[in-house]
């Protein structure tokens, strides 16, 4: 991997006012090399050789590669250290899009305001600090592998023993960098000489041409290729707050953090693209990226058992039709919007505390108002035990009898009763979890001078100790299973193990 940097800085002070500019390059250039040989039967442990295999059972070989090419330019302006403004452009270039389109131009403003320095608000004791600030920019995104833009080949479709080669991959040269045009507008304070400091801020932001794994006729011999399409908007509030509640010998401060995020889709040109287990994500106009697009379930019949789902099939007068259908009925359910894998609220909040020489931090966090597709692993698992795989606890409220009021079909054997794609297996993926837990004490540089020890702290230190959950059904509902279409399925849970509950002592020594 080969990463340099070339910049000229040029710096000015004249009266009240400071210049600051930089000129420069950057390069990066990266190839990685992969080769695997297998061999089997060893005559001993004593032999570490591939050669001495009695079998060389399998090998493989692979090699990818990049480059990046950047020139840019920032200036910097400052006034009577209160008035503040920055211009900045860059030209990014990239292996990774096609050859019409190697090269993007992003250019970006910012402005701030210092408003504790001016005398007008000299008379507010309490005020510490105060900054007003602005800003907007041009950002691009190159995260999609290294070849999406050529045609490919592999070189492995041999046949009856004779080498051969075959299309992997369709070529895009007018691929290029898809654009994120931001808007920010912030405000910095601090009270009670700065026991009390935080932070606001809100964002617009508008994505163009999308990086998206675009669908295209299966006569082609591909199910999609990588393409520039449409366009999509977030906006959103971030907040943090930190506070020294306690001050002296005894000592607590407290770090608090949230942020929401609206986000929609404008327009995919019409579109279709789905990700995730069971093609349950999609991309739509109109709704945010990822949503979960499936059968709307409706429940038990209390008469005979059967899972029921709701038509939705659109009437003429662009109402739904809800009539109830049964198990059998299932395929002639239209698809809905029945869920949303992006976060309403991310919060996080830590809590330090020290006296003498112990120390301790405290840090929850917890996402809200997000849902979790947990099909992958219910299909088989809470499948009224048509599969041989273990199932969940909640298989024991099974429909049994007439009028049982229940949300589990009956289990029925050898034949499917609910278990197929709907909005059952959609549910709710908040959490707040107990992230992590520091407990440690330093002990007195005096005692350690007789011992000639700088410094000797022992502590322990506690990962995910509890998690809580509105009756989440599997492990753990911090997932998304990145192994599927990772730019349209969020929040798939397919036997994601949970996360490890981690305690780990020890003892650092400064000699």
């Amino acid at each position: 991997n080969y990463n340099t940097n070339n910049y000229f800085n040029f710096d000015k002070a004249i009266g009240k006012s400071d210049f600051s500019a930089t000129l420069g390059m950057q390069y990066q250039q990266s190839r990685a090399r992969f080769n695997f040989v297998e061999g089997l039967e060893f005559p001993s442990d004593s032999y570490q050789r591939i050669a001495s295999a009695a079998t060389i059972s399998g090998g493989s070989s692979s090699e990818t590669n990049f480059r990046f090419l950047s020139y840019f330019l920032r200036t910097n302006y400052k006034f009577a250290d209160k008035y503040l403004l920055s211009l900045s452009g860059r030209i990014d270039g990239s292996s990774r899009f096609g050859v019409n389109n190697r090269y993007g131009f992003f250019p970006a403003a910012s402005a701030g305001w210092i408003l504790s320095e001016e005398k007008f608000l000299s008379k507010i004791k309490s005020l510490s600090f105060l900054k007003l600030r602005a800003s907007y920019g041009i950002v691009g995104n190159a995260e999609i592998g290294n070849f999406p833009q050529l045609g490919l080949f592999t070189g492995s479709a041999s046949y009856a023993g004779a080498g051969g080669q075959a299309p992997s991959q369709i070529g895009n040269p007018n691929l290029q960098w898809e654009t994120n045009k931001q808007f920010d507008v912030g405000v910095d304070f601090g009270f009670f000489n700065n026991r009390l400091t935080g932070e606001l801020d809100y964002y617009f932001r508008r994505s163009e041409d999308l990086l998206l794994n675009v669908n295209i006729p299966s006569s082609t011999g591909f199910g999609s290729v990588v393409k520039n399409l449409g366009s999509m908007q977030n906006y959103g509030v971030e907040f943090v707050l930190n506070t020294q509640n306690v001050v002296g010998k005894f000592n607590w401060t407290t770090s608090l953090n949230f942020a929401f995020n609206r986000g929609k889709i404008l327009d995919i040109q019409g579109q279709v693209i789905e990700g995730g287990v069971g093609s349950l994500n999609r991309a739509m106009e109109g709704q945010p990226l990822g949503v979960f697009f499936t059968v709307e379930y409706a429940g038990v019949n209390p008469q005979n058992g059967d899972a029921q789902f709701y038509k939705n099939e659109r009437k003429t007068d662009g109402t739904l039709d809800r009539t109830l259908l049964s198990n059998s009925e299932y395929n002639q359910a239209q698809r809905v919007v029945v869920g949303d894998p992006n976060p309403d609220v991310i919060a996080g909040v830590t809590n330090t505390f020290s006296y003498k020489g112990f120390d301790m931090s405290v840090f929850f966090n917890g996402v809200f108002g997000n849902d979790v597709s947990v099909f992958g692993m219910g299909q088989y698992s809470m499948a009224n035990m048509i599969y041989e795989d273990n199932q969940t606890a909640d298989q024991m409220k099974r429909w049994q009898k007439p009028g049982d009021i229940t949300n589990v079909p009956q289990a029925r054997y050898y034949y499917g009763n609910g278990n197929q794609r709907s909005s059952r297996f959609i549910v709710d993926g908040s959490f707040v979890r107990l992230r992590t837990v520091n407990f440690g004490y330093t002990f007195n540089k005096d005692v350690l001078k007789r011992i000639k020890v700088e410094r000797i702290r022992v502590y322990v230190s506690a990962q995910n100790l509890f998690t809580f959950t509105n009756n989440y059904p599997l492990w753990d509902p911090e997932v998304n299973a990145d192994s599927f279409d990772s730019n349209i399925a969020k929040g798939n849970d397919f036997y994601t193990p949970p996360q490890p509950r981690t305690i780990l002592f020890g003892v650092n020594i400064g000699l």
